[in-house]
């Protein structure tokens, strides 16, 4: 993990204002030092600065400083966060060509890569990546991003400024970068939040790189190109075959990423996806002299007052158990009491520069902290939901055939503490819809496609685009707000592309959810953990965490002051503090219910005050 940051404007090109200039790439550096705290490196070229945080998880990670090309390339400057795993192969392709590249650093080939494919070269790049290449005899600067968004992107233009940054509050630590949301920005709060239009921030002209992406600035204008879609294509792999086609790209993409010579964990929840990920772990850790090291997550007092329902059917522990004796785990039980997942609230909003999953998020990041004080490299089972098709929406017929996100069907709890005169304004039906159709519009199918895989197409390409990308920001900034890195081998670019065009017949075989991911699980498991009915990240039912939610609530609705109270209701959310909530019906995804809502209401009041968010409607 680390950070990639840079400005590039004509000022640098007048030599009295170098000065100031770099005092502002030092600020811009220090706010990004929890994605790479073991380092820190600046390069300035002819237009700009290019800077780079750097954390140290394996030996190749101290030489991804800021590099500069040599020879030919001598033009051209790269930085990058850099999670790619094929540098043999690149080696290889290269070396074909009678170019050392043995003896090259990784930038340098990268910088080889580009300087014969030209922007291309990216789609020979396999794991994830936020890269800037500085053109200084073109006088142009290149952003790309990864084809999931593993790694994240930002850029802002403002006359003939032009930044990027990994995180957000990279770009305001310019000085000229100011926070202010317009009305698209508020449909990424309140119609679509926590999840997001790709390319979109809450902020007006703060834009993200979307993943697949280029952006191009030349001569004060941007481009965007792309350099990878989700395409089909006809699959003519047996059953059999495909089960272990699937199994051994997953395993090949844990393998590739697992260095023994770092400390290295697994988060491990007793569910089929990261009990995979733990079992694939535990082969790569063979023949070590310790074991494989695994932390659970759960709250206070889970056991008391959990309640199964349709989201959340049964508790985490006992399998997690089965799991840590059957591979000799070096387990930990961490636990989170409503104190710090309510306190954890605020720190959440600053480790996503806004409003995010809530309580979800906050502690994710309790969590990552704990794990972080052992652990640099926590391996995860986050997106294998989305491409096994593993969510209720991909089975249920009636959320199969809705006309909208399946994850957010009803806006019914969305508007009912939302100020009459907001709600007007807003059109909260029509922009979904709108952004809904252009999604679904860009959906690629095979004309031989039946209807039932053109349905499944359709919710594979919405549920990675916007679903998928939600949780894995969820996951990068709160290990990088803990200075850990999160690696998540089902969010593997050749395993996508594999999947998507695997016939639903094989996906869903004999109705059974996720069937391909328990053909390959097995094997590896424990019965009772391989045929385990889906349950998602815990949830604290502890009724003391609501009433800390709805006591902070009504204290600032009695305060009257607070930015909040431009968008919501006071009288309909004092009622809703006042009224049981719902547990079981999410408004977001599977998680997201009653408390959920109150907690994002609070986290979109602090981050409008914390980072003084400008807006007008």
């Amino acid at each position: 993990m680390s950070s990639i940051a840079g400005f590039f404007s004509p000022e640098f090109r007048q030599a009295q204002r170098l000065p100031a200039l770099e005092q502002t790439a030092e600020h811009m550096l220090k706010s990004l030092s929890h994605r790479g705290p073991d380092c820190a490196y600046r390069m300035t070229t002819d237009d700009g600065i290019l800077m780079y945080n750097g954390l140290y998880t394996n030996p190749h990670s101290r030489k991804n400083a800021p590099t500069q090309g040599k020879g030919d390339l001598s033009h051209l400057h790269i930085v990058c966060d850099d999670g790619i795993y094929n540098y043999d192969e690149l080696q290889s392709q290269l070396e074909r060509q009678q170019i050392a590249a043995r003896e090259l650093s990784r930038p340098e080939i990268l910088l080889s890569l580009y300087g014969r494919y030209g922007e291309q070269f990216a789609t020979l790049l396999r794991g994830s990546f936020a890269i800037c290449i500085a053109d200084t005899q073109l006088q142009k600067v290149i952003l790309f991003r990864d084809p999931l968004g593993v790694k994240p992107l930002f850029y802002h233009q403002q006359d003939d400024l032009f930044l990027f940054a990994s995180e957000i509050k990279g770009l305001f630590a310019h000085p000229q970068v100011h926070a202010t949301m317009d009305l698209r920005g508020m449909h990424q709060v309140f119609s679509l939040g926590p999840a997001h239009c790709p390319g979109a921030t809450v902020y007006k002209d703060i834009h993200e790189v979307r993943p697949g992406r280029t952006i191009v600035w030349h001569q004060g204008q941007i481009t965007e190109n792309t350099f990878w879609r989700l395409q089909a294509a006809p699959h003519d792999e047996s059953y059999e075959e495909t089960v272990e086609h699937a199994g051994f790209l997953l395993s090949d993409a844990l393998h590739r990423q697992y260095h023994t010579d770092t400390a290295q964990c697994c988060l491990l929840s007793g569910g089929l996806d990261s009990s995979v990920v733990t079992a694939l772990a535990h082969q790569e850790n063979q023949g070590k002299d310790s074991p494989l090291i695994t932390y659970s997550f759960d709250f206070t007092d889970s056991g008391k007052y959990f309640s199964a329902n349709d989201f959340q059917p049964s508790l985490d522990r006992p399998y997690v158990v089965a799991m840590a004796e059957h591979f000799h785990t070096d387990h930990t039980f961490l636990e989170c009491n409503s104190i710090s997942q309510a306190s954890l609230l605020r720190q959440a909003v600053v480790a996503h520069d806004g409003p995010c999953m809530a309580d979800i998020s906050s502690s994710l990041l309790y969590f990552c902290k704990q794990v972080a004080a052992r652990s640099k490299v926590a391996f995860t089972g986050e997106c294998a939901d989305e491409i096994f098709c593993g969510y209720p929406w991909y089975h249920k017929k009636h959320m199969q055939d809705a006309t909208t996100f399946p994850w957010t069907m009803d806006l019914m709890p969305r508007r009912m503490l939302l100020r009459d005169d907001f709600l007007e304004y807003l059109h909260m039906e029509d922009y979904i819809a709108q952004v809904y159709d252009t999604s679904c519009s860009q959906v690629s199918y095979l004309p031989e496609d039946s209807m039932e895989d053109r349905q499944q197409r359709r919710l594979f390409k919405l549920t990675t685009e916007y679903f998928m990308q939600t949780l894995l920001d969820r996951m990068d900034r709160a290990a990088a707000q803990s200075g850990m890195e999160a690696i998540c081998p089902f969010a593997d670019i050749r395993l996508v592309e594999y999947l998507y065009n695997v016939p639903w017949s094989m996906k869903a075989k004999d109705g059974e959810v996720k069937h391909l991911l328990r053909q390959i699980a097995r094997p590896l498991l424990p019965a009772t953990v391989a045929d385990r009915k889906k349950s998602p990240y815990p949830k604290n039912y502890h009724p003391e965490y609501e009433q800390l939610l709805c006591r902070e609530m009504k204290h600032l609705l009695t305060q009257g002051h607070h930015p909040i109270l431009d968008f919501i209701d006071a009288g309909k959310t004092f009622d809703f503090c006042n009224a049981p909530k719902d547990y079981g019906k999410p408004w977001f995804g599977q998680l997201m219910a009653g408390p959920q809502l109150i907690a994002y209401y609070l986290q979109i009041d602090f981050w409008l005050r914390e980072y003084g968010v400008d807006y007008t409607f």
